[in-house]
């Protein structure tokens, strides 16, 4: 992997040697937390994601465009590459799923080539080789070198504009191309380009994709005035410098002497060509490296916000990074002058910023649990974003928004927790309103774009999602636990019938438990259980939970585990189940779905639905084989490496589960307050909370042999629970962990310290 030789960076390793008359003394200059950030981790294997400039929740996420189809090219780059097709203003982080690339630029220098031509034969277009040996980046900034037409690229990017500046050689053809046709995945609808200034490019692209029908306008300024500029329709010059069709570009061409730079400032906007215009005037005084700076400012704020001590640099890479992806999305999507689009209509933002890109069933787990603790005014808006889907769009809470637009992907409503996890630390918002929002998607039933029918008419009159209905299982529960959230905040407002209502719903996972399978069944509409089912094939699995992972949802009631326990059996019994979960090697047949990978035993941590069940070991007094796994799991499934994570990092919920996991802790239940203990990776964190206090947590004498927790202290004070509370977290604070290399089977083993899932 190209490693970030940005001169912050280099100054950061470099050793000072000083001369003191007869002796020298070499002083080690350390590294400051931005300088650990790798954004190519993760843009190899299927990660997804991108190694481009972006600053926290940025309406702009400029980055290369190696590809633009397939499963390897979700965020439009993939390391394994050679040539590039040009830098696009916006990409998805992490995602299973593909789509924007919008608005593409891209420096060349000869003849005008008016396609991008395939990966596989640059020569027969516009692309350009490049080599990852002078290919750079860090947070706020991307560089390459494109080897054809030796012009060196350096972006950045602002809040709504983003920023480009390409260095040429000496050359009477020195050409920026504007290509809007440029679409991951998705279908072009209409392009349109135009220029009446040389100083000024102007266009838009309306598609059709995962997001659902879209346009994206641009207001492109230079930093210097064009030569010529040409516009082609259909892949033919055209006499005119404006056209509009299913494929149009455009092309600027420059005088340039060596190494003069060219800068060029791109704004966009949903709404409109004029939104886009003020949106480029807000940020247009600045320049690239006025732009740079902010943005790596911007970085250190976020990045900041943690100091580690120990570890290892690799570690210390992956902890970063991981901060830095949980910062990506969502996005801001919203115009300088309020205005932006959701639900298909065009609306005006009253007292919030609104943000999309919201991938609630992934990060609902641990990355908004996270950003809420650090960021609690983010959480705000994203929570109030949602929130105006009902009260401004008069629409629902969506599943998976992606540019306003529910796509509906996967299942139950995870906006719910979302919502509930900032309103339990302290964001301003309007409680009443988030109830009746949460209330009315808990009797909305929505078709999953990915798994069918949600099921929820059947659930409400059944009691649970029957047989015939796709993912049945995973969608019971889900639901049952989404519930119980709103189940908690109605009991915050005092609405003492909605609370016994939701509650009643919250145990509906019962409905489902076999107690002659003592596991979760499939149950039809009538009553009766369906019938055996194949255990050793994908496919008969796939029709009853997500992606086919059964071993991710036997464990999935985080409202009521303790109550689950007891119906499975016991702690004893319990826990033998999980010992059996994590050392049963699964020989199955057929396809393997794509989002079920990183195998220890049964359980698959690339797929989010079971990231809670290494820590399940705490709920039955054995927190020392949690200590051990989460151990395992840190060291096997992440790496600093391009691949470095297992399977899609989608919009942070990997990187999440990481950093709470080095930390020593993780959210087993959002909406709870219980923050459940497992082994710290490093000799001392500190977390500056949103609320202006630290936490920090010291671990003595861990190592990668010393996993196992001794003793527990709360600022002095002795703790035997295995697990703490987000009220202890933002009281802020020092959490001291004795390590060793011997497990210390008494520590939380004792009933009374034990986590205390259960519905109430």
């Amino acid at each position: 992997m190209k490693k970030i030789t940005s001169i912050a960076s280099i100054l950061a390793l470099f050793l000072i040697t000083v001369g003191c008359k007869e002796e020298k003394k070499v002083v080690e200059v350390s590294k400051k937390p931005i300088n650990y950030v790798d954004p190519f981790i993760g843009t190899g294997g299927i990660v997804h994601t991108f190694p481009g400039a972006t600053t926290p929740f940025s309406m702009i996420q400029l980055s290369p465009d190696t590809d633009t189809k397939g499963w390897n090219h979700c965020a439009g780059y993939h390391y394994d590459d050679d040539n590039i097709k040009g830098f696009s203003h916006t990409h998805l982080s992490g995602t299973g799923w593909s789509d924007l690339g919008d608005i593409l630029l891209m420096p060349t220098v000869g003849e005008l080539k008016l396609e991008a031509g395939a990966i596989e034969n640059p020569d027969e277009g516009w692309r350009s080789r490049f080599s990852h040996e002078k290919e750079q980046a860090e947070p706020g900034y991307y560089q390459v070198y494109l080897e054809d037409y030796d012009v060196d690229v350096q972006l950045t990017t602002g809040k709504r504009v983003g920023f480009h500046k390409y260095t040429f050689p000496n050359t009477d053809n020195a050409n920026i191309i504007f290509d809007p046709t440029n679409i991951i995945f998705g279908q072009v609808l209409k392009t349109e380009i135009h220029s009446e200034s040389n100083e000024e490019v102007t266009g838009v692209c309306l598609s059709n994709g995962w997001g659902g029908k879209r346009n994206v306008y641009f207001v492109a300024e230079f930093s210097k005035p064009y030569e010529t500029f040409k516009v082609a329709k259909n892949g033919t010059i055209t006499e005119k410098q404006t056209a509009s069709g299913k494929d149009v570009k455009g092309f600027a061409t420059f005088k340039t002497s060596e190494g003069e730079a060219i800068e060029v400032k791109v704004g966009i906007s949903a709404v409109s060509l004029e939104g886009a215009r003020k949106n480029l005037n807000a940020e247009k005084g600045m320049s690239f490296s006025v732009a740079l700076d902010n943005a790596q400012k911007e970085w250190s704020n976020v990045l900041n916000k943690f100091d580690i001590e120990g570890g290892t640099e690799e570690q210390k890479t992956i902890f970063y990074t991981g901060v830095y992806h949980n910062f990506i999305a969502p996005n801001l999507s919203m115009d300088v002058d309020g205005k932006y689009v959701a639900m298909g209509k065009e609306l005006t933002a009253d007292n919030f910023i609104n943000y999309s890109s919201f991938s609630t069933w992934d990060t609902f787990r641990a990355t908004k649990p996270l950003i809420s603790f650090l960021e609690t005014r983010m959480s705000e808006e994203f929570s109030k974003s949602l929130i105006s889907r009902y009260t401004d769009a008069n629409e629902h809470l969506p599943l998976w928004e992606l540019c306003g637009v529910d796509n509906t992907c996967m299942i139950g409503y995870p906006s719910v927790p979302v919502i509930y996890d900032a309103i339990q630390k302290g964001a301003n918002i309007n409680k009443e309103e988030a109830f009746a929002a949460m209330d009315d998607i808990a009797h909305f039933n929505k078709v999953s774009s990915s798994d069918g029918d949600g099921g929820l008419n059947e659930y409400i009159k059944l009691g649970y999602v029957p047989a015939e209905i796709p993912k049945n299982i995973s969608k019971t529960l889900e639901y049952a636990y989404e519930d119980w959230v709103i189940a908690q905040l109605a009991k915050e407002l005092g609405k003492d019938k909605e609370y016994e209502y939701y509650m009643k719903r919250a145990q509906n996972y019962k409905n489902v438990f076999n107690k002659e399978r003592n596991m979760f069944w499939p149950r039809k509409a009538n009553g009766e259980w369906f019938g055996d089912i194949v255990m050793d094939e994908w496919e008969p699995l796939q029709e009853h939970w997500i992606s086919g992972n059964k071993w991710a949802y036997d464990y999935f009631v985080p409202h009521a585990l303790n109550d689950f326990i007891e119906m499975k059996g016991g702690r004893e019994a319990f826990g033998r189940e999980l010992d059996h979960l994590f050392s049963t090697e699964l020989h199955m047949k057929g396809e393997e779905h794509v989002d079920i990978s990183g195998f220890v035993g049964g359980y698959a941590h690339g797929d989010e639905p079971g990231h809670a069940n290494p820590y399940l070991y705490n709920y039955v007094g054995e927190a020392w084989k949690t200590q051990a796994m989460v151990r395992r799991l840190m060291d096997e499934m992440y790496s600093d490496q391009p691949d470095g994570m297992i399977n899609n990092e989608d919009c942070g919920q990997m990187s999440a589960w990481y950093i709470f996991s080095a930390m020593g802790f993780y959210p087993a239940c959002p909406g709870s307050e219980e923050y459940i203990i497992g082994s710290p990776i490093f000799d001392k964190v500190n977390m500056d909370l949103a609320n202006g206090k630290s936490f920090t947590v010291v671990a003595h004498n861990q190592s990668a042999e010393n996993m196992y927790v001794q003793s527990l202290h709360l600022n002095g004070e002795p703790i035997t629970k295995s697990y703490i509370t987000q009220s202890q977290i933002e009281e802020g604070g020092v959490l001291t962990f004795e390590m060793g290399p011997q497990p210390n089977k008494s520590f939380g083993a004792s009933l009374e310290d034990q986590p205390l899932s259960s519905l109430e």
